[in-house]
């Protein structure tokens, strides 16, 4: 043991829940560590680059873009557009989404923490941790070669698997079959400068070749990241054809497959595809895009009924209107759209663990089944819970009652 360290919030996860987590525990006066796993902030956001933000703005088939948030999300979102000189994008199913630039997210998730005297840790993962009765004491955190001891009076995970209920064993909500992982890389020296265009060429070049047997029929889930055309450049995703299991040994199995089948699109675009017969690959993200983990039992299971039904919520913290998306091993995309619109709520009572007094959670674990979470782990609805598991936390900490609290969350929120 090198050191021990004692903090008012502990902050599991630095993506966007867990930042948002992270500077409203700050903003009220806690002290806040944050450790983060990877060697940068910004979680999927910026290890996977999803490239566009979802889950920010009304569900609405006008050509008109509005924010469904408020609050800390709507902020980030518009210091993010301004630093990735980006604008809203949308589709004609009515879907409004953020492009955005991945060192720009890095750099105001590190500027946001500097900003409010966060104290994070970066290459740090979770050794241990100690719970008493039903509240967490410490946790032992390893960076490289050093152990250290956190004392804590609070705890948010927000590391989209749910580690601190895994670590502790505590039940989880699991899924039979989760959803696919995609893989994400950009290809440099693009001859097309429609976006739109492109889409048509890729998919039909694609289909093709399936019907031809040139290719197996996993490669017609390759998509373009939205806003992602230009300086010749495109980014693609691409459905990983291996089952996401959390299985010792998974993970490294997902990303060799994600790497041979980038190698493989990538030269069967250069030899076959007349747009793509300069490119060559530029780069591929770092980690495979895992899109649901394991979540935590919380006080209440976001259903399925909840989300399609836009049912609201007297505890409720944040809003949303993403549709339910579900990508399956052997299938394009599914979606399922709510009420053109309208909008469902999330409740404090998912962001609460049932068995531990102290620990939250926000993000991709939040207390949600399969449905639901297909539509609330999107970055626009993890911004939310974020900021909001950070001042349910404060307020455990300065005893503060939940109505209290609640009232706090949906004035800055809602």
């Amino acid at each position: 043991m090198n050191s021990t360290q004692y903090t008012d919030v502990l902050v599991l996860g630095g993506g966007a829940a867990g930042i948002a987590a992270a500077i409203a525990a700050a903003r009220r006066g806690s002290k806040v560590i944050l450790i983060e796993r990877n060697a940068f902030l910004g979680g999927k956001a910026t290890a996977a680059e999803v490239g566009t933000v979802c889950g920010l703005y009304t569900f609405s088939k006008t050509e008109k873009t509005e924010y469904l948030v408020k609050g800390f999300a709507k902020e980030f979102a518009d210091t993010l557009q301004k630093a990735s000189d980006t604008m809203p994008l949308h589709n004609t199913d009515g879907l409004h989404y953020l492009p955005y630039d991945i060192n720009a997210f890095k750099n105001i998730c590190c500027s946001l923490l500097q900003q409010h005297q966060v104290t994070f840790h970066l290459n740090a993962t979770l050794s241990n941790i100690n719970i008493e009765h039903d509240l967490i004491e410490s946790a032992l955190i390893t960076i490289g070669d050093t152990l250290i001891k956190i004392q804590v009076r609070s705890f948010i995970d927000c590391s989209g698997d749910s580690i601190i209920s895994q670590a502790a064993n505590l039940p989880l909500i699991q899924s039979d079959q989760y959803q696919a992982a995609a893989q994400v890389f950009t290809m440099q020296g693009i001859e097309e400068e429609n976006e739109a265009r492109l889409g048509l060429i890729l998919m039909r070049s694609l289909r093709s070749a399936i019907d031809d047997n040139k290719l197996a029929d996993f490669y017609d889930r390759v998509y373009i990241v939205q806003g992602s055309l230009k300086n010749n450049c495109v980014s693609l995703k691409v459905g990983v054809p291996i089952a996401v299991t959390y299985a010792p040994g998974n993970l490294q199995e997902l990303n060799n497959s994600a790497r041979n089948f980038v190698e493989t699109l990538a030269e069967f675009l250069i030899n076959n595809v007349p747009v793509f017969k300069n490119t060559f690959i530029q780069h591929i993200a770092p980690e495979v895009g895992i899109r649901v983990g394991l979540r935590t039992m919380g006080n209440y299971i976001l259903t399925e009924e909840d989300v399609l039904n836009c049912k609201k919520f007297d505890d409720a913290i944040a809003n949303a209107s993403w549709p339910i998306e579900e990508w399956a091993q052997q299938k394009r995309v599914k979606m399922r759209y709510l009420k053109t619109g309208d909008h469902y709520q999330v409740p404090a009572r998912c962001l609460q663990s049932k068995f531990v007094r102290n620990l939250f959670m926000a993000g991709r674990n939040i207390s949600a089944s399969d449905p639901a979470i297909a539509s609330a782990r999107v970055m626009g609805i993890c911004l939310q819970t974020g900021y909001a598991a950070g001042m349910l936390a404060e307020s455990f900490i300065a005893g503060i009652s939940e109505s209290i609290a609640l009232k706090s969350i949906q004035n800055e929120q809602l």
